[in-house]
C-alpha cells in the first residue's frame, strides 16, 4: 500500500534567501499596490521591514512544472470515471473541461478575477491522509496552496490547481466514483443546492466519508453568485436521508465570533468617513438595543446601498406575473 501522497506546495513562506520581487507583490495585492501608488520603494523594502515578521508567502519558482506533471498522473486516474455519454474537453496541460455554453447559462456563470482559497484544517487533512490510494473529489476546491495526488480539485475557475471545470449541479462523473467528497464554502454560492447535493452523493462510494460546510450568519460574499445561506439544520436536510450523519459542529473559523468580527468589518467600510470614525467609538453596550432606535443614527442612515444588502437581516422581492 502507498503511504506517501505526492503533493506541491504551490506557496512557500518568503526568507531573505528566497525572496523574489516578482513574485512577492504577485501574491501581495496590497504591497504592490503600495509600490505602485509610491508608497513603498519596492517589495523588498517592505519585506525587510514587515513581511518577514508576517511570514508573508509567495509562490514557489517550480509550482507550474510540478503540477503540471502531478495532473498528468492524476488525469489518467480521472479519465476512468468520467461519464461515457457526455462531451468534455481536456486541454494540453491536462484539465477536463465540463462547463459549456448550455451549462455556463443554465447556472449563472460569469467571469471574475477574484480568487477562492482557503487552507484544509484537521478534519479534511485526516481523510486526505487516510486514502493515499482512494480518489477525493474537493467540489468548489478554489485555488489550492498544497495541490494533493489523491484529491481532484473540480472548480468553475481556471485556476493553477483546477483538475476538471464544471459545475457542482450536474458532476461528469460516474455513480460510486470517490471515496470521500469535500464541499467547503460552496453550497450557499451554487444556484441548485439541492440538487448539488444530490449529485455529490450520487459520485461518492457506499461507505465514503462526505464532508461539507456552508454559510450561515455570514454576510453576502464570494463567487460567482451568493444564493443560499441555511441553518445547521437546513444543511443537515440536504443530507440525512443518504447519509448516515456522524456529527455536525463548529471549529475555530465557523464559530460566532467570525460572524460579529465579519459584520462589523464591513459595516465600517461601508461608512463615510465622518461617520465611521463616530461608530469606532461606539460600545458593545451602545448597540444592545431594538433595531428601531438606531434608525435615526448616521452609522445607520449613511451606510452605503452595498453594504445594506450584504449586511441585511432580511431582504424583499416585488414582483407581477408574466
Amino acid at each position: 500500500m502507498n503511504t506517501m501522497i505526492k503533493t506541491v506546495d504551490v506557496f512557500e513562506v518568503v526568507t531573505p534567501d528566497n525572496f523574489n520581487e516578482e513574485r512577492y507583490l504577485q501574491e501581495n495585492p496590497d504591497i504592490r499596490r503600495a509600490v505602485e501608488s509610491g508608497e513603498l520603494k519596492s517589495g523588498w523594502q517592505h519585506f525587510k521591514r514587515h513581511g518577514q515578521k508576517e511570514h508573508r508567502k509567495q509562490k514557489t519558482s517550480e509550482h507550474r512544472d510540478a503540477v503540471l506533471g502531478l495532473r498528468k498522473e492524476k488525469a489518467a486516474r480521472i479519465r476512468k470515471i468520467l461519464k461515457t455519454d457526455i462531451d468534455i474537453e481536456e486541454t494540453e496541460d491536462f484539465v477536463f473541461d465540463y462547463t459549456g455554453t448550455e451549462r455556463k447559462k443554465m447556472f449563472n456563470f460569469d467571469e471574475t478575477e477574484k480568487v477562492s482559497s482557503f487552507f484544509y484544517d484537521a478534519v479534511p487533512l485526516e481523510i486526505i491522509n487516510s486514502l493515499p490510494d482512494g480518489l477525493i473529489l474537493d467540489c468548489g476546491a478554489g485555488f489550492r496552496t498544497v495541490y494533493y495526488e489523491n484529491v481532484v480539485n473540480y472548480e468553475i475557475a481556471p485556476y493553477l490547481t483546477t483538475d476538471v471545470l464544471g459545475f457542482a449541479e450536474d458532476l461528469p462523473f460516474e455513480d460510486n466514483s470517490f471515496d470521500a467528497v469535500f464541499s467547503f464554502a460552496v453550497l450557499e454560492h451554487v444556484k441548485l443546492p439541492f440538487e448539488a447535493a444530490k449529485e455529490m452523493v450520487r459520485v461518492l462510494k457506499p461507505g465514503g466519508k462526505m464532508a461539507v460546510c456552508a454559510a450561515f450568519l455570514q454576510p453576502l460574499h464570494g463567487y460567482p453568485h451568493h444564493y443560499f445561506n441555511m441553518t445547521g439544520q437546513g444543511l443537515k436536510v440536504l443530507f440525512e436521508d443518504v447519509l448516515d450523519i456522524e456529527k455536525q459542529f463548529i471549529n475555530d473559523g465557523t464559530g460566532p465570533i467570525s460572524s460579529l468580527t465579519w459584520f462589523l468589518r464591513q459595516w465600517v467600510e461601508g461608512l463615510p468617513e465622518r461617520e465611521k470614525k463616530k461608530f469606532l467609538k461606539t460600545k458593545v453596550a451602545d448597540l444592545l438595543g431594538q433595531p428601531y432606535e438606531y434608525l435615526d443614527k448616521g452609522y445607520v442612515r449613511e451606510l452605503s446601498p452595498e453594504k445594506q444588502f450584504e449586511l441585511a437581516s432580511a431582504t424583499l422581492l416585488l414582483g407581477t406575473k408574466r
